[in-house]
This record gives C-alpha cells, sequence and structure tokens, in this order.
C-alpha cells in the first residue's frame, strides 16, 4: 500500500511539473530586445499560445547548442524555433509549425566566390551554427568539421568573424531572414553577397518537444497553437 502511495504522488508531481522551454537568440524571429524582454514575431505567437493554454511555463534563452541538447535531454522541456529535418523527425514531437526558413550559402563580396552546387562549396572553408540544421545537413553531405566547416555557437559570432576576421573564413550559411535583420541593424552585410540556396525544400521552423513530454501537456499545446 505504501508502494502504491509513493507512485501516486511521484506520477502527480510530474504531472503538474512547470514546463521548461527554451530557445535562442535568434532574430527577427525571436530575440532579446534592449530591455532584456524576449521579443520578435515568433516569440509573440508562442506567448500567445502558452497562455491559451494555461500551462504553467518558464521561457529562457540560450545558444543554440545548450537549448538543443536540452530538450533532447529533459522531458519536460520544449524548444523553439526549430527546424523540422528528416534527421530529426523521431527525435522530438512536433506541436506546431511556426514559420519558413530560407537559408543560403553567402560569400564575402571581396573573395568574389561562385558556386554551381553544393559539391564545389567543400573547397572553402563554411562557418555554420553548431548543432542547427545547416551544420547536420552539411556533414550528411560530406563536408568535414576542421577541414571545410568551421562550427560557430551563435549567428552574432558568425556575423563577428565576417567583420573582424574574414580571412579565416570564405562563405558562410545563414537564414535569409537573419542576413536582413543585420543589415537593418548594423549594416553587416555590406560584406556578404547570396550565392546558392542551401537545397531547393528547406524544412519549417517549429515548436518542438521532448518525446517523453507528459501527454496531457502535449495536447493542450497542440490545442493551444490551433486555435489561434
Amino acid at each position: 500500500m505504501v508502494k502504491w502511495s509513493l507512485l501516486l504522488v511521484v506520477i502527480s508531481a510530474q504531472s503538474f511539473a512547470k514546463l521548461n522551454i527554451v530557445t535562442e537568440h535568434f532574430p527577427p524571429f525571436q530575440y532579446v530586445d534592449k530591455h532584456a524582454k524576449l521579443n520578435g514575431f515568433i516569440a509573440e505567437k508562442v506567448y500567445s499560445a502558452l497562455e491559451r493554454s494555461a500551462i504553467d511555463y518558464s521561457i529562457s534563452v540560450h545558444n543554440w547548442t545548450t537549448a538543443y541538447n536540452t530538450v533532447l535531454r529533459d522531458p519536460q522541456t520544449c524548444i523553439f524555433s526549430m527546424s523540422r529535418s528528416v534527421a530529426r523527425e523521431h527525435k522530438f514531437i512536433w506541436i506546431a509549425k511556426l514559420t519558413e526558413l530560407s537559408t543560403y550559402f553567402y560569400g564575402l563580396h571581396s573573395k568574389k566566390i561562385k558556386l554551381d552546387n553544393l559539391e564545389h562549396a567543400k573547397q572553402y572553408r563554411v562557418a555554420v551554427l553548431r548543432d542547427n540544421y545547416s551544420h547536420h545537413y552539411l556533414i550528411r553531405n560530406g563536408f568535414e568539421v576542421g577541414k571545410n566547416l568551421m562550427l560557430m555557437e551563435s549567428f552574432d559570432n558568425i556575423f563577428a568573424v565576417v567583420k573582424n576576421r574574414h580571412s579565416s573564413i570564405d562563405l558562410v550559411l545563414l537564414p535569409k531572414q537573419r542576413v536582413l535583420y543585420e543589415y537593418k541593424k548594423t549594416g553587416v552585410t555590406d560584406y556578404l553577397i547570396p550565392i546558392l540556396a542551401l537545397n531547393k525544400e528547406q524544412p519549417a521552423l517549429y515548436f518542438a518537444c521532448n518525446t517523453r513530454l507528459n501527454v496531457s501537456i502535449k495536447q493542450q499545446l497542440e490545442a493551444a497553437f490551433s486555435s489561434h
């Protein structure tokens, strides 16, 4: 009898645990503004859905690798915004589509690089965000870290390299929306020109969760995102 009582207490605690939501600084989709508030049109979409759900939650901002590994590890955790790729399909619960994404190889204007295809890009040094869709896609297509692939911890790091150490790289992989945002903010994209789309059909960005997420929370989230 005691064993059953303890089991019920554990189940109850798990059922009402606060939902942990992780994200990254990824303007214009979601970003920490000058008032230390999470802003952006996807952040607003997520906040709106969560308020409709009445779920107790907290949102924290990390670099992408930390956020990605956290949602892989922790059952009561969700993430946004993440590309829904074939390689990730069975690693997460995909709650709701948030927006489309367009990613390109950008070249440094001074180097006048032209690309005909993905294979051609292998002869250059490419900077990419660690653990995001582009990183995994390039690895699957034969790129090698340390040879023609440089891993960065954030998009801000990529732009810093473009601005201050551009002799160390040839190409960068960036979402078009992020580049346009950076151009408006600092003009750093004067150094960059789009050369080649990453692929023809790029996966959309989603709100996703750990596969062991409580079923009741999953259903509440799906209902909240689908009701807008």
